[in-house]
């Protein structure tokens, strides 16, 4: 076989290095924050000059390489395409690449680990096993985002923790077992990202379920759905169906309200009594489960305002979902545009604006079946304050996430960086905000009062500036 020339050996290092730039290019800040948090850890270790503060650099480097994982592995499963396969040494640049994450990741902590008197053998091989964890999250494998799961039971039965940890550190043969375990996940991704095969029916990108935390394409996603998930994806989509038709119906015949209610199915076809209650029903039972295992924990339960933050988050998250909804489905409005025949294009902005209310209820009632469920954790006298206060501070959050949504609804691609950053602050303040004030202030009232005139000031700004310009047909990706 003849040896490569030195031109296809430089276009061999563009491309590797291509696929090393496309995380920081997809997600700069991200990868800018984690790569100050690893130049700290290690920085700090080298202005003490202390080898004991190796504990604290590797903790900070394993904490920031998760996250490194999963986002470099949402880029290549996006990158892993048939035709992408077709191109000349994909698959030994990509391999080049993990390569390189092995080394710089994994190897180079270990060595320095070494150097400082520790095992840096187990080190580098915990390393390479926490990145191929990481990266088996990322790529979307169903499976894999349970191994996050795993510290909780930890929790409860410590002593088995101390029996695991003693174990790894002093067995000669802890390095290999955890190299083969992370070899395993690294082949199991591998053969998944190589994978050839049609394209599945593009699923809705306004569905507000779990499944959107996932980059993985849809065809690999359905085909590693177990027959629970696919079933009940059906019934959502049969429930969405019904709906939709009676929308369509109510438009036909001209009925009050029928446009907005058209334009929201568009939007949120998800947003009917079924599908709420289907949503409310799953999100019970995996919180419940969650706060068993809680329940069992020695230590007791998290922080109560640390809960109602959370709670709060997860709230306003789900409006980053529903920004990214109104710009991929901006061409699905034309067929209601013709249909409910507006005045004007301003008229159907407001139309537009209307319809995207109805995902307050929902929301909100994601927000109370949280605060339900893990009330139990706490004493008596804390239940209630922590569902009527984190009530009314997760309404607050979805006002001001709806408003997010306004205010980025003339965007021309989605904002996730910035969006995600926001709603995050929007969402955990103010439900924590107002917890606090139903447990330890006089006046929780006028602290829920000032929430919502806040967060509704927002919201109606936001929709005054929406409204202001006609609805664009153009899609974004």
């Amino acid at each position: 076989m003849a040896r490569p020339s030195i031109q296809q050996r430089r276009q061999f290092a563009t491309a590797v290095s291509a696929l090393l730039k496309l995380p920081l290019q997809r997600y700069p800040l991200a990868a800018l924050f984690m790569s100050l948090m690893m130049a700290a850890g290690w920085g700090v270790l080298v202005w003490s000059g202390k080898p004991k503060w190796v504990y604290g650099s590797l903790a900070l480097h394993a904490y920031a390489l998760m996250f490194i994982g999963m986002l470099s592995a949402m880029v290549w499963t996006s990158v892993c395409r048939p035709e992408s396969q077709t191109l000349p040494r994909f698959r030994t640049g990509l391999a080049t690449v993990w390569g390189w994450y092995l080394l710089v990741f994994a190897v180079l902590p270990g060595a320095i680990a070494h150097a400082c008197g520790v095992d840096g053998l187990l080190v580098a091989s915990g390393l390479c096993l926490l990145l191929a964890t990481s990266i088996a999250s990322g790529s979307g494998l169903r499976w894999a985002a349970l191994v996050w799961l795993l510290p909780l039971p930890l929790g409860i039965w410590p002593n088995v923790a101390r029996e695991i940890w003693l174990a790894l550190t002093e067995s000669a043969l802890s390095p290999l077992l955890l190299l083969a375990i992370a070899a395993v996940l690294m082949r199991i991704v591998w053969r998944r990202l190589m994978r050839v095969s049609d394209g599945a029916p593009t699923l809705s990108p306004a569905d507000l379920n779990v499944a959107d935390l996932s980059s993985a394409a849809d065809q690999a996603r359905i085909s590693q759905a177990g027959g629970i998930a696919i079933w009940m994806q059906k019934l959502q989509h049969r429930f969405s169906a019904t709906a939709f038709d009676s929308a369509l119906r109510a438009l036909a015949l001209g009925r009050r309200g029928s446009a907005e209610r058209a334009i929201g199915m568009v939007l949120l076809p998800n947003t009917h009594w079924r599908g709420m209650a289907l949503e409310t029903f799953v999100t019970a039972a995996f919180v419940g489960f969650i706060a068993w295992i809680f329940a069992q924990r020695a230590s007791g339960p998290p922080p109560i305002n640390l809960v109602a933050s959370y709670v709060g988050l997860l709230t306003a998250l789900r409006f980053q979902q529903l920004h990214r909804a109104t710009l991929m489905l901006r061409p699905s409005l034309v067929d209601v545009y013709l249909a409910s025949a507006p005045r004007s294009q301003l008229e159907f902005s407001e139309s537009v604006a209307s319809a995207l209310t109805r995902s307050l209820l929902p929301s909100t009632l994601f927000a109370v079946t949280l605060l339900a469920v893990l009330s139990v954790l706490y004493p008596q006298e804390q239940r209630w304050p922590l569902i009527l206060g984190g009530t009314a501070g997760a309404f607050g959050s979805s006002l001001a996430g709806l408003g997010v949504v306004l205010m980025l609804l003339d965007s021309e691609r989605p904002r996730l960086i910035l969006g995600m950053v926001v709603l995050s602050m929007l969402g955990a303040i103010p439900t924590s905000l107002c917890v606090s004030a139903a447990l330890y202030s006089k006046a929780p009232l006028l602290v829920a009062a000032l929430v919502l005139a806040g967060a509704g000031g927002f919201y109606t700004y936001a929709r005054a500036q929406a409204i202001r310009w006609p609805i664009r047909f153009d899609g974004a990706t």
